[in-house]
């Protein structure tokens, strides 16, 4: 999965290829998508957004030297058995054929170029298949689609497996590949994938001209399709992940999305499940494609029920879900043991939690501003309280996991003696009330937060106590999740607000802080722009050699941790609860749980 920069919102919207979404996390969604995901900085998952989803490739001919099978880290996910499963609920026990997963609430996105959240992008797992995903280890490898790569590193060739079928019996062609990355260029899209498609031949000509056509878009035969990009991109591949739409089912013309958008809730692929039921804020039900081109699934229903902080483990030890992702930290951990018949799947989070701020606003436009609130916010007590041990500080937007991390950067130690001097200096000062002023305006922040998360709950006081101290008031606004995605992405109404990313397998990080991704429904919603970042994003795109594009994205995360587009909070571990009765479902840093779920069975 791309989750390149993703969908949105791991942590705080539980971040493809890179995805904005919300959904803080997972980062995610999943699916190899541009953008990374979003999730909430809830307690089921330390990561956020758009899709970054990320990568993935088999034998030699299909890669250049750059994608040679080194990307990512081998999984570590660390296993915990229960003890007790004769313990198991008869509940649990005598729903033999459904699995129950627990999950933040989905927007309804159900579309693969559409889902900017974790939670849509899991249903999109589901629902449809795309040409790319990834192993394990974060490389690339071929789902629906091999591929070839022309010399140059600028044209794509995909050859489709025969016989693959989406529910209503249709075969799945290349013209159903052409259709749902033509649909991304249009002119009306007002998704978070553009950045998928945007270096193509002809990209500029379709989404801003006449051309009825993408011409670096080429449909060879049935089962043959080229892509040719304007500019070698390194980490292109990733942008072949999404999901294929059947084109006689989300057919439309050029300019023209009423007919998607009516089919959201609707929605058809050639995934290993169809949709059975919605209802918005409850739960996602499904039942099994008995013509998946890999296998008719093992398990007949799959309902992803909503739950939250309060809910989730009571859920789990009374068997009322099966699957829940859960915040690691010692007293859940210890609660899920207790009950005897549920393993805990435990590894790196690959994704962070960050607080975010318009800089849109003048009050966050000096970057002394922003360094003051990072230095003046006791981040580590934060991680201490929450986490218990099982997270720490996170200084960069670039995964844990990841070949181009680095920690040789400023650590930002709690210093508030530091952050009043650097709010002096940027001329807000300190008066005889106890609060800031400048130009005759008050310091008070307006945060912006979601619902139902001890994540939450656990950070606003110690933000309020600790910038209160510097003379900040900070006055909390709490909102459906879904909400607040609307808030920050569509609608860019926010002054300061925390998600989540759960970040793509591939380090760059354009998707979420590229220029072009400043205008409303993307997903650098905070508007940071900044020249020599957007120059070396570009390098890292086009550099082959991967040590190289380390040190650029190393350069990159100097520059990124200097001017704090975001007060960077946490990255720790992440995991899921499951039942013993649950077979085959693994999870790690670069795996969602519906990886392959057509293999996973029900213990009877």
């Amino acid at each position: 999965m791309k989750k390149r920069v993703m969908t949105i919102l791991c942590l705080a919207l539980a971040v493809v290829f890179v995805l904005v979404g919300c959904g803080d996390a997972n980062a995610n969604k999943e699916n190899n998508n541009s953008k990374a995901n979003t999730t909430t900085s809830s307690d089921n998952n330390n990561s956020n957004t758009k899709d970054n989803s990320s990568t993935t490739s088999t034998s030699s001919d299909t890669n250049t030297s750059s994608d040679k099978k080194k990307e990512g880290k081998k999984d570590v996910t660390e296993i915990i058995k229960c003890e007790h499963p004769e313990k198991n609920p008869q509940v649990a026990k005598n729903r033999k054929d459904t699995l129950i997963v627990g999950t933040v609430a989905p927007k309804g996105d159900f579309a693969s170029i559409y889902s900017s959240t974790v939670y849509d992008m899991w249903v999109c797992d589901l629902l449809f298949t795309g040409m790319v995903t990834n192993d394990v280890q974060g490389n690339p490898i071929p789902d629906i689609a091999t591929w070839d790569i022309s010399d140059d590193g600028l044209t794509y060739t995909f050859h489709l497996k025969k016989g693959i079928k989406f529910t209503d019996g249709t075969e799945l062609t290349a013209d159903d590949v052409a259709f749902t990355f033509t649909a991304i260029c249009d002119p009306k899209y007002d998704g978070l994938r553009s950045d998928a498609v945007n270096n193509l031949v002809g990209y500029d000509e379709y989404h801003d001209g006449d051309a009825k056509t993408v011409s670096g878009i080429k449909v060879i035969d049935p089962y043959t399709i080229s892509f040719t990009l304007k500019q070698r991109d390194v980490q292109a591949i990733w942008n072949f992940g999404y999901g294929i739409m059947p084109k006689h089912y989300y057919d439309f013309k050029k300019g023209d999305w009423k007919h998607v958008k009516d089919m959201l809730l609707k929605p058809m692929g050639s995934g290993p499940y169809k949709l059975k039921g919605y209802k918005a804020g409850q739960e996602v039900s499904f039942e099994a494609n008995p013509n998946f081109w890999k296998g008719s699934p093992k398990i007949k229903n799959i309902i992803m029920k909503v739950t939250n902080s309060d809910t989730e483990i009571q859920e789990l030890k009374t068997g009322g879900v099966d699957v829940q992702g859960i915040a690691i930290k010692p007293k859940n951990i210890n609660m899920v043991k207790a009950a005897g018949f549920i393993d805990i799947q435990i590894y790196p989070s690959n994704g962070y939690g960050y607080i975010g701020w318009n800089l849109r606003n003048p009050m966050f436009s000096d970057k002394r501003v922003r360094q003051a609130l990072m230095y003046g916010l006791n981040r580590q007590g934060f991680i201490d309280t929450y986490f218990k041990g099982y997270a720490q500080t996170c200084n960069v937007p670039i995964s844990q996991v990841s070949w181009a991390y680095t920690d040789k950067v400023n650590p930002y130690k709690y210093n508030p003696e530091k952050a009043k001097q650097l709010l002096d200096e940027a001329g807000w000062k300190l008066h005889d009330d106890g609060f800031r002023y400048k130009d005759g305006k008050k310091f008070t922040i307006h945060w912006m937060t979601s619902t139902g998360s001890k994540y939450v709950e656990t950070l606003i006081p110690i933000v309020k106590d600790n910038w209160g101290k510097l003379g900040i008031e900070v006055i909390p606004e709490y909102m459906e999740f879904s909400t607040l995605c609307q808030k920050v992405y569509d609608k860019q109404d926010f002054e300061m607000y925390n998600m989540g990313w759960s970040l793509s397998i591939d380090p760059d990080p354009s998707g979420i802080f590229g220029k072009d991704q400043t205008e409303p429904g993307g997903s650098n919603a905070v508007g940071w722009v900044n020249e020599e970042s957007q120059k070396l994003m570009d390098a890292g795109k086009k550099e082959m050699d991967q040590e190289k594009r380390k040190e650029i994205y190393q350069k990159w995360a100097v520059i990124v941790n200097d001017e704090l587009p975001y007060l960077f909070l946490s990255t720790g571990k992440a995991g899921f609860a499951i039942n013993h009765r649950v077979k085959n479902l693994h999870v790690s840093s670069y795996i969602e749980w519906t990886h392959d779920i057509w293999k996973v069975e029900l213990e009877q």
